[in-house]
């Protein structure tokens, strides 16, 4: 048994090199997350009848239980508090990262741990955001699927031990077809992949997410049905180009609103986590305890019931007053970030559209009096420039919105209002509303060092065992004997203890003798420096300590003083020239055509 898994896991290793065998993997990817994200749907609805009597209760807010008749206070109190004694556990003892909205986790993965995401983080990402969408929770679908599908490309790409580039774009993949499942929306998946999750661009990674993403998408059709995602029933058209106007002021103001979005998110989670603290109970009861507020909030404003996607459709057709769109908007922004915050599992992708659509929705019926553009088409906009606003991803918010609408028409609007938002975004704040997450636990995924040519990673990712080392009993000539036996031109002096105690260099050694000292004295009588960096020094650190110190080499020494690894100027020339090389020799990569086609013309011409 384990020969034929060995021998597999050797099959995968060598076929995950040629591109059309990643590119058959994509394909499965796609399939696996398309169904995936139909469960996912169906665990959704399935939960929500189960806790309300209906599939979706935002569309029956304020009536009794469909099944038992049960009066609204009652289950609607009760189904966030039960659905956490449910996943509050599983979450905390099997997958923490499966807690809050799940791409930063994704975008974690793939930027800084070679895209390797646990199988079982699927799994329980499923569960847990099935039972806080449907008991209630104000939030979105599209965060969680991306991660389970991120899961489930790394998991397949790990089980075939596919290089660390392969689990990272069939990852990649699973996130692409998340999306593209969830929106059906197939070209705005694969640009998501590309703009939020890789952060940047080929012909050929791009060719790998768009088959992962049709194949999901049309899994989900085929299942589903094909309408699109929020259907206004006809199609929206601008009246007049001179509204390009208005529509650039609403891209600055729905921008703003995704934006405010994202700082009341983490605000709001603070107040919560010093709020727990003080309470001084277990992490896994956190969303049952909180979750009796959530409850009593959906009680008093049932429309903030899960996505609230019908809600955001009757609101396009016109059916709220300004009042109530501003209402909509602001209850949306505070429920999603409690539900977030108390530990529940679910996205903020759709929250954000849905508060754009309220605030563009609004914005177009102030204008009602002096324009013809009916004030849906402000709403769709103002859901892409939300996005835009609080994710900084343009293109992704552009084509999700006309995919997930149907409304192609608005394409250039949509493009003037998301451009603006983001400008507006990116002028005002470095992090994201997912970058953030990451930023505020130490992970900066947009580092300028990342781009310098050491990078920024600590060294004890790139030391070197020390070529030998010295005790302080060691006198001067043998030290010098043994720095020429060694190549070294610098040695570490430790005790019998093996605690760091000098640096011996042969500069040192050589103006020893120069005056006239014995050579036959020992180390100890020296005045040794003590230059050294940790393991968790960065390459900046470490070069500033060789500039200032003239050694060729210094030693890496733990909090116990004991020497761990070794860093000298060679080494690092030597890992600058392999980088030089590895890139170099990318630039000869060719296709398995243009391979083929060499080898028959050498042959055509012998």
């Amino acid at each position: 048994m384990r020969a034929s898994v060995s021998s597999f896991a050797q099959l995968g290793e060598k076929a995950g090199q040629h591109r059309s065998f990643v590119g058959l993997l994509a394909a499965i990817v796609g399939i696996i997350v398309g169904g995936a994200a139909v469960l996912f749907n169906l665990m959704i609805q399935g939960w929500t009848w189960v806790t309300t009597g209906y599939n979706d209760y935002s569309t029956h807010a304020g009536d009794n239980h469909g099944v038992f008749g049960w009066s609204p206070w009652v289950f609607l109190l009760l189904a966030p508090v039960v659905s956490a004694l449910i996943y509050g556990p599983l979450v905390q003892r099997f997958a923490p990262t499966a807690r809050g909205h799940g791409i930063p986790e994704v975008m974690l993965a793939v930027r800084r741990k070679g895209g390797k995401i646990p199988g079982r983080v699927a799994v329980v990402k499923l569960i847990a955001s099935s039972l806080t969408i449907g008991a209630g929770g104000s939030a979105g679908r599209e965060g969680p699927i991306v991660q389970v599908g991120a899961s489930l490309g790394s998991s397949l790409a790990s089980s075939l031990r596919l290089p660390p580039q392969r689990v990272i774009l069939l990852a990649s993949c699973g996130a692409a077809g998340g999306i593209a499942a969830t929106f059906h929306a197939p070209l705005a998946g694969a640009v998501f992949a590309l703009e939020v999750i890789l952060t940047q661009f080929s012909a050929e990674t791009f060719g790998y997410v768009v088959i992962s993403s049709v194949m999901a998408s049309v899994v989900a059709r085929a299942l589903q049905g094909d309408e699109t995602i929020v259907n206004l029933g006809h199609d929206l058209s601008f009246s007049h180009l001179t509204d390009m106007w208005w529509v650039a002021l609403l891209g600055v103001f729905a921008g703003l609103s995704g934006l405010g979005f994202s700082k009341l998110l983490y605000w709001l989670e603070d107040v919560i986590d010093a709020f727990w603290k003080r309470l001084g109970l277990p992490e896994w009861s956190r969303p049952a305890v909180l979750g009796i507020l959530l409850g009593a909030g959906i009680v008093a404003f049932p429309q903030m019931f899960g996505s609230g996607y019908p809600i955001e459709e009757d609101a396009l057709a016109g059916k709220y007053t300004i009042g109530f769109l501003l209402v909509l908007m602001l209850g949306r922004a505070l429920y999603t970030s409690y539900t977030i915050g108390i530990g529940g599992s679910g996205g903020v992708f759709a929250p954000t559209l849905f508060i754009g659509a309220m605030a563009g929705t609004a914005f177009g019926q102030i204008l009602s009096p002096i324009t013809d553009t009916p004030a849906g088409v402000f709403g769709v906009i103002g859901m892409g420039a939300a996005f835009a606003g609080a994710a900084r991803a343009p293109m992704t918010a552009v084509l999700i919105i006309v995919e997930m609408t149907g409304q192609y028409s608005l394409i250039m609007p949509m493009m003037l209002a998301v451009v603006l938002a983001t400008g507006v975004s990116r002028f005002l704040t470095r992090a994201t509303i997912y970058t953030e997450k990451l930023r505020r636990r130490g992970d900066v995924l947009d580092d300028p060092v990342d781009a310098t040519l050491l990078g920024a990673h600590p060294v004890s990712r790139w030391m070197e065992d020390a070529p030998g080392t010295l005790a302080p009993s060691t006198t001067l000539d043998q030290a010098i004997k043994k720095m020429r036996v060694l190549g070294a031109q610098s040695l570490p002096v430790v005790d019998d203890a093996g605690t760091y105690v000098g640096l011996a260099s042969a500069i040192d050694l050589a103006l020893a003798r120069q005056s006239e000292t014995d050579m036959a004295s020992s180390l100890d009588s020296l005045k040794l420096p003590t230059v050294h960096v940790t393991p968790t020094a960065l390459p900046s650190k470490v070069l500033e300590v060789l500039q200032t110190s003239g050694l060729p080499g210094i030693p890496v020494v733990n909090d116990s003083l004991h020497v761990v690894g070794w860093v000298s100027q060679q080494s690092l020339i030597e890992r600058l020239y392999r980088d030089q090389r590895r890139a170099i020799a990318a630039r000869a990569q060719s296709s398995w055509g243009s391979r083929f086609q060499e080898k028959h013309s050498r042959r055509h011409k012998s």
